[in-house]
């Protein structure tokens, strides 16, 4: 699946359950930024998994959490798979729902239009600016760019 490598180049991994950076609590998160066991209920403090759970976790939240949402996108199967895997990453990142969110105004009309000579510049839009993460996600935003624009054989 495309896109996987970028998430964990950007997300990290930790084996065991520690709260979430932004609220100090909630949600308690673990692996590779996994909130949710794959039963649905939360992790607690002092969970642990091994780093095969962990991987294994994040290919099923992708498959079923993220990437349903991602294929209503109307254009996603004109995507190559080097396009879905930048928009998996995005959406991993800021939720799988950004299509025709509020917000997300840019990027929906960049993938309506398929404007992609533009989407370098609308990707990293969705930066925080003026934040302590910054720079860290216009990092991960010209990853997911240069993946995107990458020509697929």
């Amino acid at each position: 699946m495309c896109g996987v490598e970028l998430i964990k180049k950007f997300e990290g991994c930790d084996l065991k359950a520690y709260p979430d950076p932004r609220t100090k609590g909630l949600p308690i998160t673990i692996g590779w930024g996994s909130t949710r066991k794959r039963d649905g209920s939360p992790w607690y403090i002092g969970d642990t998994i091994s780093q095969q759970e962990a991987d294994e976790l994040l290919i099923y939240q992708l498959e079923t959490s993220y990437l349903p949402d991602l294929m209503r996108i109307p254009c996603w199967g004109e995507l190559n798979p080097h396009q879905q895997g930048a928009l998996l990453s995005f959406g991993y990142n800021l939720g799988s729902r950004f299509y025709g969110a509020s917000g997300f105004d840019s990027i929906t009309r960049v993938l309506n239009n398929r404007d992609w000579p533009n989407m370098r510049e609308t990707l990293i839009k969705y930066r925080n600016p003026g934040t302590n993460v910054e720079q860290g996600l216009r990092r991960r935003r010209e990853a997911e760019a240069d993946l995107f624009l990458k020509p697929y054989p």
